[in-house]
């Protein structure tokens, strides 16, 4: 019978792995295939188009049998302008006040489109997890991609961080009207006990729209409020 502490534990790695995506020098190469470029274009079936625009967002799981982690994609519309959601997005020190579980950040670094942060998560049972993170942006006429890669953080024990976490948000113009929005992640929470990998895995899965709908309700609360 698995003791108090025991199943604390693992409940507090569960949601470790679980919240971890919403959060890159860059962590060592990996060895397997190239990453998914941020400027892909984004190819949406009947099936995801009709759902996206009746407010939905589409999540997809990208397999990548070469690398350790997984990759999962949220796609949804935004209602607001380019410039309105690339000042939400690139706002870092007020991601606390809506990214979920985000409890500090602390802006290092800024240089150009280039911003280095450390970020502290809060998540449930009082397990917190850091990461320091480059975020790079890029703009142009049609929309913006925010990138991020983790970076080493030599103070930290591993079992205070992850072992890897990199993505990218993708909003553009869409031509049924507002914005898509694409939040693309990759989450290696390294050591997974007790043979459990395909529950955390689940569990990070179901958290993943979660960006894009804190995201779309920030925009609506600074720019689309009733009067």
């Amino acid at each position: 019978m698995q003791s108090a502490g025991g199943t604390r534990l693992l409940c507090a790695f569960l949601l470790t792995f679980a919240f971890s995506p919403y959060f890159s020098p860059t962590a060592a190469p990996s060895s397997g295939p190239a990453r998914p470029e941020p400027n892909r274009e984004i190819v949406l079936s009947a099936e995801e188009r009709a759902l996206i625009l009746r407010g939905k967002i589409v999540l997809r799981d990208l397999r990548d049998p070469g690398r350790k982690g997984r990759t999962f994609e949220a796609v949804g519309i935004l209602h607001g302008s380019l410039d309105e959601a690339f000042a939400v997005l690139t706002d870092f020190g007020c991601y606390p006040e809506y990214m979920p579980n985000v409890g500090t950040l602390k802006i290092c670094e800024v240089t150009g489109a280039s911003s280095v942060v450390e970020i502290t998560l809060h998540l449930p049972l009082g397990t917190r997890k850091q990461y320091r993170l480059r975020y790079t942006s890029a703009r142009e006429d049609s929309g913006f991609v925010l990138s991020w890669e983790k970076l080493a953080w030599p103070e930290l024990k591993p079992s205070q961080t992850i072992a890897d976490t990199s993505g990218y948000w993708s909003i553009r113009k869409f031509e049924d009207g507002g914005l898509l929005a694409v939040y693309h992640v990759y989450t290696d929470p390294g050591h997974v006990p007790l043979g459990l990998t395909s529950i955390a895995q689940g569990i990070a899965k179901s958290k993943i729209p979660d960006a894009i709908v804190k995201l779309r309700e920030r925009i609506q609360s600074l720019y689309r409020q009733s009067s």
